[in-house]
């Protein structure tokens, strides 16, 4: 028996709901990880060289598991991916972080990086679970759930700073964070449909009385001489140029972001004099821009449409950085650093919706636009500080602003599907053709 329109639109708000607190619990994770991170370092007297070797443990395991998602998400579904994703962190983090404690680097450090190969798989299937539900909704939402993921992480940074003035051990700390997360993620993950697992399934696609065409039965042999002269490829988004130039966008924005957590406060602490605490003020105020803008990002969408949100975005992000990069003044770096943060913004989110836009083949094309995108924000601040370690970083900075006028020029890839007339859903979008 089918649901009523109103029971159908009440399942898919459902759902939207319990994407959007999966996607604040997982900020909520790594934020805490990245909260402790002193009070590790102070307990086992590690350098800044072996906590390097801790976060490239981390992005390595995440990186593995970027690059398999597709597969893992395909194989599993997406609700199941995260079922057993949460429960994986909820174990690993808390293991990591106690065997860490107590002087066990290597096994610690082993199960750091499954913590980052569960984390990743996660992030994956939640992006193509929310892409799923915010094209089941047709209204944009997937901005609203990454604002979700940064008022988390900011969330697990106070509870953080509590735990550090009480003098919590970071292994007590942490396990009693996962262990809410495996508590309320259960909860969330009651309100995602069976039928989002399924590789392309549009859980709210209405039943429609329309009749087309009646197919024929074509023979059997007619049919298996037809699959041999024409074989079919299996989908890969590697041989697709418009989830490529998506992966551009996301890349460029996502890069962006990276950049400015890592080395925003000390470009301007080295570049223009600015105490440590007023880099740090800056950075703060990049990432509520962010955060705010992601909040109100669904109304921006819905109002403007996804071309001309990426294009404005990434303008407005490269002025941003030639204001931060030139200003001479600290008014002016706020300027140049609210429009870097408002500009980059939507980046990631709008792509992984464009990449979700074909149901059948959503799940690899959010995964391989996801892995650009990460891989960007992992590797790319690393390129950066190299090169301002011989120019500067300020001066660096200059190659982000021909990144994202690049990623303007390209936004016209991630336009919105046509809609079909008839049953009013998006058409899936427009796929290359497969190569002879």
């Amino acid at each position: 028996m089918n649901l009523r329109p109103a029971s159908a639109h009440d399942a898919v708000s459902r759902w939207v709901n319990g994407i959007l607190l999966i996607f604040t619990l997982l900020g909520l994770g790594f934020g805490s990880w990245l909260s402790r991170l002193p009070a590790v370092r102070d307990h086992v007297g590690a350098s800044t060289f072996e906590m390097s070797v801790y976060g490239l443990c981390l992005a390595v395991g995440s990186l593995v598991g970027l690059m398999l998602s597709g597969r893992t998400i395909s194989k599993l579904g997406s609700r199941r991916a995260l079922a057993l994703g949460v429960v994986a962190q909820a174990i690993a983090m808390p293991l990591a972080t106690t065997l860490i404690w107590s002087g066990a680097l290597i096994p610690g450090l082993a199960v750091l990086f499954c913590y980052g190969f569960a984390f990743s798989t996660s992030d994956v299937a939640m992006n193509v679970s929310g892409a799923s539900a915010e094209r089941a909704l047709g209204k944009p939402r997937l901005p609203l759930m990454h604002a979700g993921f940064s008022l988390g992480s900011v969330s697990a940074m106070g509870i953080g700073a509590l735990a550090e003035m009480w003098s919590i051990p970071v292994p007590v700390h942490l396990t009693a964070v996962f262990l809410l997360i495996v508590v309320v993620g259960g909860f969330s993950l009651r309100l995602i449909p069976p039928d989002s697992e399924t590789s392309g399934a549009d859980a709210a696609t209405p039943v429609t009385t329309h009749s087309g065409p009646i197919p024929l039965p074509v023979p059997a042999e007619a049919a298996a001489a037809s699959a041999a002269a024409h074989p079919i490829r299996p989908h890969s988004p590697w041989r697709d140029p418009r989830i490529l130039l998506v992966g551009l966008i996301a890349m460029s924005m996502s890069l962006a972001e990276g950049t400015a957590a890592d080395w925003l406060p000390l470009s301007l602490a080295d570049g223009r004099g600015l105490a440590n605490e007023v880099g740090a003020l800056m950075l703060g105020i990049f990432y509520v821009s962010m955060t705010g803008t992601r909040l109100v990002g669904s109304m921006i969408l819905s109002r403007f449409g996804r071309v001309p949100v990426l294009r404005g975005g990434a303008i407005l992000c490269g002025i941003g950085v030639v204001i931060v990069i030139l200003a001479p003044v600290t008014w002016g770096i706020v300027i140049g650093t609210l429009m870097w943060g408002v500009g980059c913004a939507l980046g990631f989110p709008v792509g992984i919706s464009a990449a979700a836009d074909n149901p059948k083949t959503a799940v690899r094309d959010v995964a391989a636009v996801s892995a650009i995108a990460y891989t960007a924000m992992l590797v790319g601040p690393m390129a950066f500080g190299f090169l301002g370690e011989h120019i500067g970083l300020l001066t660096a900075f200059w190659a982000l602003v021909g990144i994202a006028l690049l990623s303007a020029f390209v936004a016209g890839a991630a336009r919105e599907p046509k809609r079909d007339p008839e049953t009013e859903r998006p058409r899936p979008a427009p796929q290359a053709p497969p190569a002879a």
